[in-house]
């Protein structure tokens, strides 16, 4: 472990039989070698570490920090910050999982599926309290399973570490969010994280709610205004899957006319089932420039319209309001070639160091949920202002614009300029 999170107090609340555990017990599948496995021998080494370490006290002296703005948290540390976070580690069943694999010969360097989003967040977090202790940031933090069981947080929320915190990050699904932020939507001398809802009546009367993902609306404004203003010359084409049927591409397709304050009908192309799309399918794409915007969420669609298109002997660029990110591995030399442009929400430059001191903590790359809890701690937690936040409704919480229109240049996604 790195001997600067020693001066960090860190613990995971476990509800059942033990209320108070040392950390490390608990943030053990974060830990792997080299080569990706969990390395048991230094989580046990760590455990005995982390027991010398004085349990923070029942009774808080620290003086609480007041709310200041709606962008900077923390503009002069002088007392401790107290953050709680409440994450489905769903620790007994990893647990439980863990001695079924050893019971029965099986891989164990693995982890129970439903716990790899909280770890990713609770990693970034980890990795944001260290280097703050570097700048002399006091913090102290405490980590809660929530199990995501509703009955779990309002259990959690009795606890007199929560009820004092100055920052919360989660917890991050619906139900669980719903009720912790009405348990506290009066107490302005605390910020309350969700770092993935789009659910905009979770900002109603909760001045401390902030979200870290902008709005659907911001993306499809900054696509459609970037349209207006670069593509507007170009011959403009919809496609969309008709049996996504949870998608309501006809009126995605709608909004978006409206947006790009056209009169013209764009020709709007549908596709019964994937099976349909092959060469013939794109007459529609006129001998000149064409923009092809891609009206759905599904991974298989985007990817075989994007390879089809590519395959054409015209000019297009590629739409679409960001689920092509989620292709990208595969598919990084074809979307470079395009001309493709995603709205992208909480961009941020590759930063080599960041990268390679997190590497060299936990042995993997850091990903884009870790980024995420990363920079929220930074945000809040000093003056390195990561975000720009606005409040959406008058006596309501505050909600992330960070929207940039990128496209794919030298094997990763760049900003337009």
């Amino acid at each position: 472990m790195n001997n600067n999170l020693i001066k960090v107090f860190c613990f995971i609340i476990l509800l059942g039989s033990n209320f108070l555990t040392i950390s490390q017990d608990k943030i053990k599948f974060g830990y792997h070698d080299e080569s990706g496995n969990v390395n048991t021998k230094e989580i046990e080494e760590n455990i005995e570490e982390e027991k010398k370490i004085s349990i923070i006290s029942g009774k808080l002296t620290d003086t609480i920090i007041p709310l200041l703005d709606s962008n900077t948290f923390i503009s002069e540390i002088k007392d401790t910050i107290l953050v709680s976070v409440l994450l489905p580690l769903y620790i007994q069943r990893n647990d439980t999982l863990m001695k079924f694999w050893k019971e029965n010969k099986k891989d164990t360097n693995r982890v129970y599926e439903n716990s790899e989003l909280a770890l990713s967040f609770l990693e970034g977090i980890m990795f944001a309290v260290d280097s703050l202790s570097d700048l002399q940031i006091p913090i102290k933090l405490q980590v809660f399973d929530t199990e995501n069981d509703r009955d779990v947080v309002e259990k959690i929320s009795n606890f007199e570490f929560v009820k004092q915190s100055n920052i919360v990050f989660g917890p991050i699904y619906p139900i669980n969010f719903n009720f912790f932020r009405n348990t506290f939507h009066t107490d302005t001398n605390k910020i309350i994280i969700n770092p993935l809802s789009h659910k905009t009546k979770f900002l109603k009367n909760n001045q401390n709610v902030y979200f870290l993902q902008p709005l659907l609306e911001q993306q499809r404004d900054s696509i459609c205004s970037f349209i207006k203003k670069s593509e507007k010359l170009k011959n403009i084409s919809f496609v969309y899957l008709e049996s996504e049927i949870e998608y309501d591409a006809v009126k995605e397709y709608n909004t978006i006319k409206d947006k790009l304050d056209s009169i013209t009908e764009f020709p709007l192309k549908k596709f019964k089932e994937l099976s349909a799309i092959n060469k013939r399918s794109f007459t529609f794409l006129n001998p000149g420039n064409n923009l092809v915007f891609i009206l759905s969420e599904d991974e298989l669609f985007i990817e075989k319209i994007i390879r089809f298109i590519r395959a054409k002997d015209t000019n297009v660029s590629v739409y679409s309001l960001g689920k092509i990110i989620d292709i990208e591995e595969d598919h990084i030399e074809t979307l470079m070639k395009l001309g493709v442009y995603v709205p992208v929400s909480n961009y941020s430059k590759k930063n080599k160091n960041l990268q390679s001191k997190f590497e060299s903590v936990y042995f993997h790359k850091m990903n884009k949920y870790s980024r995420l809890s990363f920079y929220s701690i930074l945000h809040f937690c000093s003056d390195q202002e990561q975000y720009k936040f606005i409040k959406l409704f008058e006596g309501g919480g505050f909600i992330n614009t960070d929207v940039q229109i990128c496209t794919y240049k030298d094997y990763r996604l760049t900003p337009i300029e």
